[in-house]
This record gives structure tokens, sequence and C-alpha cells, in this order.
């Protein structure tokens, strides 16, 4: 029994440089967030598995060669681990909407919202409920496991067919129909006050019918159930805790909120001993949603030549921030320009002041 721990190395996105990574974890899920921060697929060095107790001591004394130190942690490995000065980013955020009043209120100034439902409406698709356990074994092998598998790969992780079934007993199916032909499902089940997605899936995994709307169906049938089922809000389920992943960025145009997931959760705790070129244009590219003394909050990089003015600031808020944030890190490279005010839940962070002291040196980094 021990950590696998392991090396990659290869070019580094943005960069173009070659650069270390250390992983330690299960694979391949240790590897999500190291595998964005390659170009390509890197060279893997095996190093073996460690025991827990010797883990801090190990990944100190490669952290010295590696530009970065990502591990895979339970609640147990994350206790010992954090006191490292690690960044604690959580494997899975969940997705919470307060049940809306009515759709005019959801819709109110949202036109990209308002385009996702005349889409839906366009292409003629309504909802069908089913509590049938046929039915629901159909949509466990031809909808919901393609659809998983052909999403994240190698990640993926599916509920059993058993455990759906138990959802089921306390839930409901729903059917995306298009002409009378079944394009998308989902299960939902109503838990106090709370609706939860359980499982969404479309035809044999197909992306066509999330073209078409069947996600926003989805959404507004769950928030039709919602209501009859006297519940106050709705947990959309899990998505990667990455400000620009698209399923969270569509998620949080419906006004949902990021919350941590109720189930427990794996962190990946990150470190390094300098922020360099290579962190900052990862953090660029992957802004990182990270445990915040009890909370939610955000770091991104915004590259630019020079100081950076307010407009640049403001623009990189409308893009990345998202419901649910405690606060929003903004770091430049070269600092901001005096006058730059952020709204009161973001900060702005000169990388400078950051270079040294650990993965945690931004949060008290000097605003400027």
């Amino acid at each position: 029994m021990g950590v696998p721990l392991s090396i990659l190395r290869g070019f580094a996105r943005g960069t173009g440089k070659f650069h270390t990574v250390v992983v330690a974890g299960s694979e391949p899920w240790a590897s999500y967030l190291a595998q964005r921060f390659f170009a390509t697929p890197p060279q893997r060095e095996w190093v073996g598995k460690v025991r827990l107790s010797t883990l801090p001591h190990a990944l100190q004394r490669l952290s010295v060669s590696a530009n970065l130190v990502i591990t895979r942690a339970d609640e147990l490995t994350a206790r010992l681990l954090l006191t490292g000065g690690c960044l604690a980013v959580p494997e899975w955020v969940d997705l919470l909407m307060t049940v809306p009043d009515d759709f005019e209120t959801l819709t109110r100034g949202n036109h990209s919202l308002k385009s996702d439902l005349k889409t839906a409406q366009r292409n003629g698709l309504i909802c069908q409920v089913s509590h049938s356990a046929g039915d629901l074994d159909t949509f466990y092998h031809v909808f919901y496991v393609p659809f998983v598998r052909k999403r994240h790969g190698a990640y993926a992780y599916t509920w059993s067919l058993g455990m759906l079934r138990y959802y089921l007993r306390r839930g409901v199916l729903f059917w995306v129909m298009q002409e009378g032909q079944r394009i998308a499902g989902a299960v939902l089940r109503a838990r106090g006050t709370v609706v939860q997605t359980v499982a969404m899936g479309t035809i044999n995994g197909d992306y066509a019918p999330v073209r078409l709307g069947a996600t926003t169906a989805i959404y507004c049938h769950a928030i039709e159930y919602a209501r009859t089922s006297g519940c106050t809000a709705i947990n959309f389920g899990g998505s990667r805790p990455i400000l620009t992943d698209g399923a969270l960025r569509f998620k949080t145009k419906w006004g949902m909120r990021l919350v941590e997931q109720s189930r427990p959760c794996y962190d990946f705790l990150i470190r390094w001993e300098k922020l360099d070129d290579s962190i900052l244009a990862f953090l660029s590219q992957t802004p990182l949603v990270f445990r915040d003394r009890g909370q939610l909050s955000a770091v991104a990089y915004v590259p630019g030549d020079g100081p950076l003015a307010q407009q640049q600031a403001a623009g990189a808020y409308r893009a990345l921030w998202a419901p649910g944030l405690h606060r929003l890190y903004l770091m430049s490279g070269m600092g901001w320009q005096p006058g730059s005010t952020p709204s009161p839940d973001t900060h702005l962070v000169d990388a400078r002041s950051a270079l040294t002291g650990g993965a945690r040196a931004f949060l008290t980094g000097s605003p400027k």
C-alpha cells in the first residue's frame, strides 16, 4: 500500500519550454490538472508508491527540481499536506440554482439564455416523464454511459445501474423528444427542498442533441419538476473547478452558483516553489477554483505587456466571475496601473510580489 508517485516532463502550454510536474495519487485521475499544464502528452517517469507518513518529505525533495507539484488527496491526506502551503483545489464543484419564480425573471437581461431557449423551442424539443425500469435500462446503456465516457474519456466516472434504480424510485426519468424520437434524457430526484440532477445523457453519447438544445430542455423541465415537488433549489451536479470550463460557464448563465459538493470529495493539492512563467501561463488558460478559508475563491493570470489597466481588470472579471465565489484573484506579471479599482470581490495582485513563498503567497500579495 502507498501513494503512487510519478514525474511528468514535457513542453508547457503557453511557454513552449520543457518543464516538470510531480504528480501523486491514483491514476489517471491524479494527472487531470497536470495534463492541462502540458501542450502535448508528457513523458512519465514512475517513482513508485510512497507511504503516506513519508509523502510530505518525498514531495518536498522532488519539488526542488519541479515547476509544479500536484497531489490528488482524500480528506486524511489533505490534512497531512495542507501544512505545507498548498493550494487546495476541489476535484469537482456543484452548481446550485434557486428555483426562479418564472422564466421571465430568469431570462430578464440574459440574451444568451433567451437564445438557448428559442433554439430548443425552434427544434421542437419536448420532455416526457417515465418511471419505467425498462426505460431506465435503455437510458443507462444507450444514453448515460456513452455520454459520460465520450465527454470525460479516461477520467469518466459513472453511477452503477443499481444506484440509478434506487434514485429513480425516489425521482423521475425525463426523456427529451424530437419528432417522437428520444434524443436525450436525465434522472432527477427530490431530496428535502433540493432537486438533484443525478445523471444526464444523449443518444449514443452524441453531442448533436446538445446543439439542438437538449440540455436547455432538461433544465427547463427540472425547474418545473422542482416547483411541483415543492423544492426551492436544484443541484445541477458537478463541474470541473476551472472558470473557463464549458459546462461551468453554461450553468452559471442560468444563474447557478458554485457550492462545495455535499458528498466526500478529493482535492488537488497544488504547490510550487517559485511562481514562474509556466505557472502563470497555466493559470491564464486554467483559472482555478480553490478553497479559501471555508469558502470558494478563484485565481487567474491576466497576460499583458506592462502594468495592466482598469479596463483589463473589468474584462477579466466579466469573462471569469462565477456566482458563489468569495473572491477572484487576478494576477498581472507587471502589476496594475495606479487607480485600477476592482470590484469589492476582486483582488488585483502584482505577481512579482508572490514570486516566492509558495502557492498561497498571492493571497497576501500586495494589490497593485
